[in-house]
């Protein structure tokens, strides 16, 4: 059977998710959706390529690397002098994917220092001049989050953070306060330890944590939206609604936006 194209199936994907959107047809023709369509697509592909230049690339170098010290030394003339064992040998395998996790963070963050500004870009479309407050102040404001520190409202980009940091400044150790939950019976002497499988999990994990943080500051928007006094929302009410079905409606997109947030 065929592969299919891995960027065939990412669009494919996220335009799924996207056609939940009322007009989402419109939002595609539109210049400022089509824009915001190739950002999404852009940042996961990115993610995507990361996983599998460490999967496919950098984890089977390190492997091969491990093997070739392995047979240099099993014909060295100094073998019985130099004790390494196996768990040593493939330390390389083991920096690598720690590695993995500080770039996969990087990604991360520069997807959240980009998104606000094109969600803002998005949203001032559907406002009337200077009646729009830009995402991140409104998101503090009414719901008490900081966009940049929301990391740990999501278990995969906690879980990266938290290797990232044990990498940067603890060597590999598991050991930032606090400790991750999942390691909470991890050897504190021994440096973290992750296979590839679980490396690449938590990465397809992150891509779709992307996914639904795009959905969640959606949402925002549309609440701020709908909580204007002279919204186009209650100029557009179709017959037999009422600002009460306004309101519902806001309170039906608070209720989801902090269940996206878990908070």
């Amino acid at each position: 059977m065929k592969k299919q194209n891995s960027i065939d199936l990412l669009v494919d994907n996220l335009a799924s998710q996207f056609s939940n959107i009322k007009n989402f047809e419109l939002t595609q023709n539109d210049p400022m959706g089509n824009k915001f369509f190739n950002f999404i697509v852009k940042h996961s592909s990115e993610i995507e390529a990361f996983k599998n230049l460490f999967v496919h690339y950098y984890l089977p170098a390190s492997i091969k690397s491990s093997q070739d010290f392995s047979r240099e030394l099993k014909f060295s003339k100094y073998k019985n002098l130099i004790k390494i064992n196996a768990d040593e040998l493939k330390e390389n395998y083991f920096e690598t994917i720690r590695l993995g996790y500080v770039g996969a963070f990087h990604k991360y963050e520069t997807y959240i220092k980009s998104i606000s500004k094109l969600m803002d870009e998005f949203f001032l479309d559907l406002f009337d001049e200077n009646d729009y407050q830009n995402i991140e102040p409104y998101l503090k404001e009414n719901f008490n989050l900081e966009l940049k520190k929301t990391i740990n409202n999501f278990p995969a980009s906690e879980k990266i953070n938290w290797i990232a940091n044990c990498v940067k400044h603890y060597d590999g150790y598991p050991v930032k306060q606090p400790v991750l939950h999942s390691f909470n019976t991890a050897d504190k002497n021994e440096k973290i330890k992750i296979e590839a499988k679980e490396f690449r999990e938590d990465l397809d994990d992150l891509i779709r944590q992307n996914q639904t943080l795009l959905s969640a500051l959606f949402l925002v928007g549309f609440h701020q939206f709908a909580g204007q006094e002279q919204s186009n929302i209650k100029e557009q009410l179709s017959e037999g609604k009422t600002e009460e079905d306004v309101k519902a409606v806001r309170s039906k997109l608070e209720e989801s936006i902090k269940f996206l947030f878990n908070i």
